[in-house]
């Protein structure tokens, strides 16, 4: 009988978006979302050394860059997900020209890993997991083990289904990292409880004891939540039937008179806060804005004008950060560059 050394490998949750850095206060390769989970490492005067792993398309890698077996190449960066799949949790926004380890392939998307600094405070510890086990010879008592090992996973891991459109197979009974993820968070009520807009904010309503939620944040003695399960679909519709959610900025571009005045609500990467030249018409001399490129996996770029109340808010939020906006169409083609441009009126980092 043979043995392996066991290597316990410290987990931790990402707690609130934050930057993964290539060494403390250092340059970003990466905005990190809450809900993430991470491989520490160690932790050195308030940062941590930590490994993120994921998923990204092929649509938006390079070739190698520096000692990474490939490289994002894709303006505004690309989403790092958890499950091979569109739908799939985004765990990070890589940023664009970032090196990447190739771990394997899977239909049309590549599995990756990147090792970098957060910030410790950012994290939440999880249970040590073991990477290594004992290793024994007979092959039949592995296979017996393994066998027995899924069978037991397969049954405490949430059922995978194929999104409607994605072309990458999942396999029956495949525990993806978002399961894992989920399962290394989920916990039980004590009883029954009431769940809160935000901290010490309205009610949304009450969670019974037997239903089980996720922790995604931390805050002051509250746990930010996620919980699943189902409503008749007689029961929903719109949250505001006069905002827009599913147009496209390719929509206002074809039809940039249909759609003008009309309020959209996208999700967006910003890339930078700028202010208007001479040459954009439609805008104001030195009027902020927000340049963005979206909305969803749409690669457009959008000119999202900024009242002085917001303009503070938008430089605070990260460059390659994914935020909620809700916005009046200005202009669905602006000249010179057919960009449409719209008014904000709220925005949102996800």
């Amino acid at each position: 009988m043979l043995f392996a050394p066991v290597c316990l490998v410290a987990q931790a949750t990402v707690t609130s978006q934050t930057a993964l850095r290539t060494a403390p206060n250092a340059s970003a390769v990466a905005q990190v979302r809450p809900g993430a989970s991470v491989s520490t490492a160690t932790t050195e005067h308030g940062w941590s050394k930590v490994t993120l792993d994921g998923y990204v398309h092929r649509s938006v890698v390079g070739g190698r860059r520096g000692t990474y077996s490939i490289s994002v190449h894709a303006d505004g960066g690309a989403f790092l997900r958890g499950t091979p799949s569109r739908s799939g949790r985004v765990l990070a926004l890589v940023a664009d020209g970032s090196g990447l380890t190739k771990v394997s392939t899977r239909g049309e998307w590549i599995r990756v890993r990147r090792t970098g600094w957060l910030i410790a405070s950012a994290l939440h510890a999880s249970e040590p997991t073991v990477a290594a086990r004992k290793r024994e010879t007979p092959k039949k008592s592995s296979a017996r083990r393994a066998a027995k090992a899924s069978t037991t996973v397969a049954r405490q891991a949430p059922p995978v289904t194929k999104p409607s459109g994605d072309t990458t197979a999942v396999a029956e009974g495949d525990v993806t990292p978002d399961s894992a993820t989920q399962a290394a968070t989920a916990l039980a009520l004590a009883k029954r409880t009431t769940l809160y807009a935000a901290p010490d904010a309205g009610t949304l309503g009450t969670i019974d004891s037997s239903a089980r939620v996720t922790a995604v944040a931390r805050d002051r003695g509250w746990v930010r939540v996620q919980v699943e399960g189902w409503v008749r679909a007689q029961d929903l519709g719109p949250s505001d039937s006069t905002v827009l959610t599913t147009i496209s900025a390719a929509d206002l571009r074809a039809q940039p008179d249909r759609y003008r005045g009309q309020v959209v609500r996208w999700v967006v990467q910003k890339i930078a806060v700028e202010t208007a030249d001479p040459l954009r018409k439609g805008m104001a001399p030195d009027e902020p804005y927000i340049l963005a490129r979206g909305p969803g996996q749409e690669n457009s770029l959008l000119y999202l004008a900024l009242p002085s109340s917001l303009v503070d808010q938008a430089k605070r939020i990260d460059p390659l950060t994914a935020i909620t906006v809700t916005a009046r169409v200005r202009s669905g083609r602006s000249e010179p560059s057919g960009v449409p441009l719209l008014d904000v009126l709220s925005i949102t980092a996800r």
